[in-house]
């Protein structure tokens, strides 16, 4: 009997899955950066050597489902760490996390290869398109092609122009290019490519006018930022454990330790010290005002102040807190707190919890926070100060949003603690450097049991505090006055409108062409 099914290619499946897993070797611990390049490139093959659209959709899946068993593979030491699920269920719980994030790369994949049917764009364009579309679709870890190769700032510098999405898409198309070639050698019958050495050569050449671009404008900011103005940060590194931050029997023995390692910064010169998210162990409302006086106090005695720390507040319209952040004063004024603005669902919050309160009292122990809506700039001396709470600091829109109002400086306050020993605090700081580029302003990381760093304008890592003892680490960040970047001016509109003339051009063309056949 015959079919007009297509024959059955096993090679394109193994060649996704290999692509997910050497793609997510460029992810601490292993650091293999070119890895994303490889990846990539495996994950075009394996897309365009399927004839159908649901075919290259299964590609997708089983690439990033790959990617993330490699990637995320710390995801089951958290949870038998912190649950009674024990380690069979832990990695039930990764296995099914990845199938569930790998959703975005099928559903951008496979939009991108439908398109590319309609519309006859250039298939390493629609694998751009369709990398766009996934990571632009975030369910849980936000870590991107740009982000992961951010230790080498010199082919991320771009971002201050179309964003760490922009980026990413361009290193996707080079990764395309370079990949062309080996598309004949998966598919079960691909034809003959005149002059197979062109695409390559094109991709070498998208990367290597990356590289000199960034290399050249890190030498300009860095030169701008030399003759900006300074401030003597202090940042502490309290190493408060992940479930004694909850007892409530610990709470002062935890503000007697950040207050003594705040003496430490102060005598070292900070102007002014940050604690991490969460880190003050006491709540107090969400509001301005005067911070509680006697052993609820943070400045008094020996602490000096200023001191930015991250808490949790009570909501004055609600049944309900905030994970916020503040500054006091040396006269124990406190500022209108920045309230986290996007909570991680089941840790902070459940979905819909803002609008249904009864979530919230059901699942109190996950859902009794409300996100923030507003950008509130915290203040001390010169610096104009914009939070990024927790892993805010992995969202180009929060950080974007941040910008728009003014800051001269970013400071990132996380909790690290939950995830003990393992690579998830140096993704997280890789990710975070996105933030420093797309806005050109300095970012100070003050982690709990994570990697506090002071990463500059330019995306590098200037300095590292200790990640899991106690410490201070001091830094002097630039405080920049200039407008927003065109990233924070625009965002990703001009990349959606370049594709959407894309699609446009590639279907006139096709148009044209099809009325000129006798």
């Amino acid at each position: 009997m015959s079919s007009d099914r297509p024959p059955r290619n096993w090679r394109a499946p193994l060649t996704a899955a290999l692509g997910g897993v050497i793609f997510a070797l460029s992810s601490p611990p292993t650091d293999l950066y070119p890895a994303v390049l490889v990846g990539l490139g495996l994950l075009f093959v394996a897309t365009q050597a399927v004839v159908r659209v649901r075919a290259a959709v299964l590609m997708a899946a089983i690439w990033s489902t790959s990617a993330g068993l490699v990637g995320m593979r710390f995801v089951p030491g958290v949870i038998v760490r912190f649950t009674d699920l024990g380690l069979s269920l832990g990695v039930v719980a990764l296995v099914l996390l990845c199938i569930i994030q790998a959703g975005t790369w099928a559903l951008g994949i496979g939009l991108a290869r439908w398109l590319e049917r309609r519309t006859g764009l250039e298939p390493r364009l629609g694998f751009g398109l369709g990398t766009l579309v996934a990571i632009s679709l975030v369910f849980v870890i936000a870590w991107t092609p740009a982000g992961l190769i951010s230790p080498w700032p010199v082919l991320v510098q771009l971002a201050e122009l179309i964003g760490e999405k922009g980026v990413s898409v361009l290193i996707a198309v080079a990764a395309a290019l370079l990949a062309t070639p080996a598309v004949r050698f998966v598919a079960r019958a691909a034809p003959a490519v005149r002059r197979p050495w062109l695409a390559p050569a094109i991709g070498v050449g998208v990367l290597c006018l990356m590289a000199v671009h960034g290399a050249v404008r890190m030498r300009q900011v860095r030169a701008q930022h030399a003759g900006l103005p300074t401030m003597k940060l202090g940042v502490v590194q309290a190493a408060v454990e992940a479930r004694l931050r909850w007892q409530s029997g610990a709470r002062e023995q935890i503000l007697a330790r950040l207050r003594r390692l705040t003496v430490d910064a102060e005598r070292g010169g900070a102007e002014l010290t940050l604690w991490p998210e969460a880190a003050y162990p006491f709540v107090i409302p969400h509001a301005a005002g005067r911070m509680p006086r006697g052993r609820r106090a943070i400045v008094g005695d020996s602490v000096r102040g200023p001191v930015l720390f991250g808490l949790i507040t009570s909501a004055l319209d609600a049944d309900a807190g905030h994970n916020a952040t503040t500054v006091v004063s040396p006269e124990g004024l406190v500022q209108l707190p920045q309230a986290k603005m996007e909570l991680l669902w089941f840790g902070e919050t459940v979905p819909f919890g803002e609008h249904l309160p009864f979530l919230r009292k059901l699942f109190s122990r996950a859902g009794g926070l409300i996100p923030g809506k507003d950008v509130s700039i915290l203040t001390a001396g010169p610096a104009r100060i914009g939070v990024l709470n927790c892993y805010e600091d992995t969202l180009p829109a929060i950080g974007r949003k941040v910008a728009q109002v003014g800051p001269n400086l970013l400071v990132n306050v996380t909790n690290d603690a939950w995830f003990g020993p393992t690579a998830e605090p140096e993704l997280h700081l890789r990710l975070s450097a996105l933030r420093a580029i797309e806005t050109r302003l300095d970012l100070v990381r003050a982690v709990n049991l994570g990697v506090p760093a002071w990463i500059d304008a330019s995306g590098s890592v200037r300095v590292r505090g200790p990640a899991v003892a106690e410490g201070v680490m001091l830094v002097t960040p630039a405080l920049a006055t200039r407008g927003p970047t065109p990233y924070v001016r625009f965002g990703d509109a001009p990349l959606w409108l370049a594709f959407t003339v894309a699609m446009g051009g590639a279907w006139w063309r096709r148009r044209v062409n099809a009325s000129r056949r006798p």
